[in-house]
């Protein structure tokens, strides 16, 4: 018998015994459909992170930190300004590969205030660069400019939740004036929305709830000294990074004359830190989906070994008229197969409907899809281990004495 003759007489079988054959495909099914499923979760999650990485700064982002200073350069700690808008100036003149440069000075949660309405705020003290290292976009009205900076203006972008918490529907809160823990500031710019779900909030919230005014405005009006709570610098590319980091620390250097009380934030170790959690996921996850499908497999194996019990005469009968032993394992070996192939194509078929079903349930699950190479890897993982299953039964259907088996009652 050839292979094709035992792939459809292995069709014939399995329509024979629907029920059975359903209950031998199961382990497979489950096994296919629990292994593309739990690949298309995992990476729709941290798909999802990694979007949120991206609209909180990306890779190309970096931070200057205070950092205590080393026990080497004590003595000479009091020299060093700290951080101050002179350090902002000099990267931006001096560091090419700096794209942004935003000097930021944290004035804490505020009230802010107009016409009767007021909310709770994070004012930070900045200049416009600030779009670019928060990636925000200006929806209406204007950008904080450097005028604004060198006289202090009393000036304000707001957030798209400071807009709807207190101004009137539909007022355009350009050119109003609001008040900022007492202070009278003009709004320039409204800041454009931003939603990411994740976890049922909204992830990027507070690129919503903040007000920016100008750094030397902050500096006159709040805090009383030149002083920087953060520094933040965008790199061109994020190649560019290795040399950013190293002209950022030169400039540095002299800014605080020689004392190291700083340090450069990259978001490298953060990046990686994603991509190996994402891989322990993918293994520790997939190694059980792929238990699942060796269950699968050995109840092939069983149900297979019932079956030559039941064909025993049949297999002797076969044999008796010039059957080959190679024949019978050929055909037992094609019934394996049906079994692993329709079971691992059911079983991508419920890997869809699962998907679709878990969409619901994840906190931003339209970016959860079945990756291509996920059902590739099932559907094969499947057909492997459904032929290695039936490769016991068949050889032991091939061993079979004709004689001992035309007795077999």
């Amino acid at each position: 018998m050839s292979f094709l003759s035992g792939i459809w007489n292995g069709l014939r079988e399995l329509w024979a015994h629907k029920f059975r054959s359903f209950l031998t495909m199961i382990g497979i099914i489950l096994g296919v459909a629990s292994l593309v499923t739990m690949v298309a979760v995992v990476q729709g999650l941290f798909r999802n992170m990694t979007i949120f990485f991206e609209q909180s700064g990306g890779i190309e982002l970096v931070r200057v930190n205070d950092q205590e200073v080393p026990l080497e350069q004590l003595n000479m700690a009091a020299l060093s300004p700290g951080r101050t808008g002179v350090d902002a100036v000099a990267i931006r003149h001096a560091v090419p590969l700096a794209a942004a440069v935003a000097p930021e000075v944290s004035i804490g949660w505020r009230n802010v205030q107009y016409s009767g309405k007021r909310m709770g705020v994070r004012v930070t003290g900045t200049t416009g660069d600030v779009l670019q290292t928060n990636l925000l976009e200006i929806e209406s009205g204007r950008n904080l400019s450097d005028l604004d900076v060198d006289q202090a203006s009393q000036v304000a972008l707001i957030g798209s939740e400071v807009r709807d918490n207190i101004f009137p529907t539909n007022e355009d809160p350009i050119g109003k004036r609001i008040t900022v823990h007492g202070l009278p500031f003009t709004v320039v710019g409204l800041i454009k929305h931003y939603e990411f779900m994740q976890g049922g909030r909204n992830a990027l919230r507070w690129k919503n709830r903040n007000v920016y005014i100008p750094v030397s405005t902050a500096q006159k009006r709040f805090t009383g000294n030149e002083k920087l709570t953060g520094l933040a610098i965008r790199a061109v590319n994020a190649d560019s990074l290795g040399d950013l980091v190293s002209q950022i620390e030169n400039v540095l250097l002299q800014t605080h004359r020689g004392v190291e009380d700083f340090f450069v934030e990259t978001r490298e170790d953060q990046l990686a830190e994603f991509k190996k959690l994402e891989r322990s996921f993918m293994y520790s996850m997939g190694s059980i989906a792929f238990i699942s499908l060796l269950v699968g497999g050995i109840g092939i194996a069983n149900v297979m070994l019932a079956v030559i019990n039941e064909r025993i005469r049949e297999i002797g009968v076969r044999k008796a008229v010039g059957a080959r032993g190679v024949d019978i394992f050929m055909q037992f070996l094609a019934e394996a197969l049906v079994i692993s192939v329709l079971g691992g194509l059911f079983g991508l078929v419920l890997s869809f409907t699962l998907v679709d079903v878990l969409r619901d349930f994840v906190p931003s699950g339209e970016n959860i899809a079945v990756p291509g190479f996920a059902l590739a890897i099932g559907f094969v993982f499947s057909v492997v281990i459904g032929l290695l299953s039936g490769i016991y039964p068949a050889i032991r259907a091939a061993r079979l004495d004709p004689i001992d088996a035309l007795r077999y009652e």
